[in-house]
């Protein structure tokens, strides 16, 4: 790794650009606890800092690879914003003003890049859904009244998936299993073989996880 920020930064000197230190972060994903941490990299004689956690496109990565710290970050986000919803309630605005300000200022929060991370445990899938019941009471409707997040997940992430599987040049084509071909039985004349995951990290992500939803 440091051989090759030093390849990056010594071509980017030679076209009369800068790296940014302060502005790049290094984070060490391991899940055995038996290896050491490497050394920290360095731009020149800077060194870069070491996180835990990073924003990445509006993702928040942490080095457990879990989705625990984005849900925190979203949902902490999202409630800051029940105020538009209060403020609907407040001055007798009409229920669907509320819906349509829940639609468009915190649903999208809560579903931002949702094929990525969709696939989350019990406990953050929770986390999700009280803050549309949450909502839903503010504007004085029941908890039902909408689809829930996670059937929006889901669908979200077969869509983006179909897309995947029915497209040869697709990037993310390979990581993919090839659809089989059933001649015996009319009523699934194509299927997915399903994954074998070994740690529930993997059994979640968006490529298993949604393949275990067709």
């Amino acid at each position: 790794m440091q051989e090759a920020l030093d390849t990056m930064n010594d071509w980017a000197l030679r076209n009369k650009m800068k790296l940014n230190a302060k502005k790049t972060k290094d984070m060490w994903i391991c899940f055995k606890a038996a290896i050491p941490e490497p050394p920290s990299l360095k731009i020149g004689d800077d060194t870069i800092e070491r996180v835990n956690s990073f924003k990445l496109l509006g993702l928040w990565i942490n080095n457990t690879l879990k989705w625990d710290t984005h849900i925190e970050e979203i949902t902490k986000k999202a409630n800051k914003r029940l105020f538009y919803l209060r403020e609907c309630r407040r001055a007798n605005l009409p229920t669907k003003v509320g819906l349509t300000c829940y639609k468009t200022k915190l649903r999208p929060v809560l579903e931002y890049a949702a094929p990525i991370w969709g696939g989350l445990p019990q406990y953050l899938t929770d986390e999700l859904e009280s803050i549309q019941t949450r909502s839903l009471k503010i504007i004085g409707l029941p908890s039902d009244s909408l689809q829930s997040l996670q059937q929006r997940r889901d669908n979200l992430a077969i869509r983006e998936y179909k897309k995947i599987i029915n497209d040869e040049t697709h990037s993310c084509r390979k990581y993919t299993p090839d659809i089989v071909t059933n001649t015996y039985d009319l009523r699934t004349p194509k299927s997915l073989p399903q994954f074998f995951s070994y740690t529930k990290r993997h059994e979640l992500s968006f490529i298993p996880g949604t393949n275990s939803l067709l």
